[in-house]
């Protein structure tokens, strides 16, 4: 594995053994080359092309192609100390910027076009290929409709993207992040850089599925008239989840969903202040959110802040696919013995609802021969039979008006988690759930 330097102002011999002899381009320091190089690049290195570029690094799954930012005035070969974030690899015009292969770069700043056309920012344009971006940013020259596509277009089969630290920049409102392959977005502050902030976040791609999974990153940037996940009738199972993510309090989170297909968006412990509890679920037949004002003496809270879950479901909401709340654990030490789980609820339906209308289902180790799941839920049995009412319940409410329990009793035959999905079903109403399961 050779040692190789990129500098936009050498003048020496082209051949990337020193600063004075580096390579001016990158895309002219991967040709030719084995897995594993590495290539430090000059922390005032720019380089600007009037055509398409494609980075094509000749990385493979197991040793991938290293590019790092350094202090061309710093140690030879480079060491930790001597890591920056300010060479710049940019496209003019309306010239886009691919990237293939498996790379990790560390501190470079990409910029694809500098006119009003469309110019692209395209990661993975290899069929399985992954690349890792750390301290690095992507920046959309040109106004446009272009997009940080990942994935290709969907063109391209099993991309794996990994930013970490790594910020974006828009040139147009029209702009986006498409998603056709896998994205993990972690760790970055202020992520949102720029004037320009896309009405529509990311963006699914039609007929492909995608995956973001966004943790730790400020996207508070994105404000009233914004949407974080877009949607789209003809994407396949396109997957969103923020987890630990820091939101401006004016944002959409998401787009209505048009299919059961696609997508499925989660907010965890994202917001816009420093509370732990917030949640947020979006499907096509409802959404979930966290509730502080009609809540349950004793129920769930944060240690000091009582929680619930109010769930409104949708007109497309039903007994055949009903809106699912997020599993609620406990740990379970009985073996061999009937257990009930239970949950409380509350809702303004004028009497208790039918266990068509809501219940509990209830995934519980029933085999002590191996870890597989048993499920018993106290909803109708099936299609055929006849709805019942729940349980009432006398447990003190902070409002509504109709209190219930679900209840489900079971036989475990292993100690271990069990998780209680509270399950939705009746259209265009609104549910009070206490997120937590009590075992007796």
């Amino acid at each position: 594995m050779a040692v190789y330097y990129v500098w936009s102002g050498a003048t020496g011999t082209g051949t990337g053994a020193s600063w004075a002899n580096a390579f001016t381009t990158l895309t002219a320091a991967f040709s030719g080359h084995a897995p594993g190089d590495t290539y430090y690049v000059a922390h005032d290195h720019s380089e600007a092309t009037a055509i398409n570029v494609t980075l094509t690094s000749i990385g493979t799954v197991s040793n991938p192609t290293k590019v790092v930012c350094v202090d061309r005035a710093g140690s030879v070969p480079p060491v930790s100390a001597d890591r920056r974030s300010t060479a710049q690899i940019a496209t003019t015009s309306n010239s886009q910027l691919s990237f293939a292969g498996y790379a990790h770069y560390d501190g470079i700043i990409f910029v694809a076009g500098n006119s009003t056309g469309a110019a692209n920012i395209i990661t993975n344009g290899t069929n399985g290929a992954w690349q890792r971006y750390d301290n690095c940013s992507f920046r959309l020259g040109s106004t446009g409709a272009g997009s940080i596509q990942v994935g290709a277009g969907g063109l391209i089969l099993g991309s794996y993207t990994e930013f970490n630290n790594t910020t974006v920049s828009f040139s147009a409102i029209s702009q986006t992040i498409t998603v056709a392959g896998a994205l993990r977005w972690r760790n970055t502050a202020s992520a949102l850089i720029g004037a320009q902030v896309p009405t529509v976040l990311f963006t699914p791609i039609s007929g492909r599925g995608g995956y973001v999974e966004c943790i730790g990153v400020d996207l508070s940037a994105a404000g009233s008239g914004k949407t974080l996940a877009g949607a789209l009738q003809a994407a396949q199972a396109s997957t969103f989840g923020f987890i630990d993510c820091k939101l401006n309090a004016s944002v959409t989170k998401s787009a209505v969903p048009l299919s059961h297909g696609s997508p499925e968006v989660d907010f965890i412990r994202c917001g816009s202040s420093g509370i732990n509890y917030p949640v947020f679920r979006h499907r096509m037949s409802g959404t979930l959110n966290e509730e502080l004002t009609v809540i349950r003496t004793g129920g769930a809270s944060d240690g000091t802040t009582g929680i619930a879950w109010k769930i409104d479901t949708t007109a497309n909401c039903n007994y055949s696919m009903p809106f699912e709340c997020p599993p609620i654990a406990i740990w379970n030490a009985v073996d061999g013995s009937a257990v009930t789980a239970t949950v409380e609820g509350i809702w303004g339906g004028g009497a208790v609802p039918n266990d068509d209308d809501v219940w509990l289902d209830v995934e519980y180790l029933g085999d002590n021969s191996s870890p597989q799941g048993s499920f018993v839920n106290d909803g109708k049995a099936d299609l055929l039979t006849t709805a019942a009412g729940q349980t009432s319940s006398s447990a003190a409410w902070g409002g509504s008006t109709t209190k219930f329990k679900l209840a489900a009793t079971f036989t475990p035959q292993q100690p271990g988690w069990i998780y209680g999905r509270v399950k939705c079903a009746k259209a265009s109403s609104t549910f009070y759930i206490d997120p937590l399961v009590t075992l007796t």
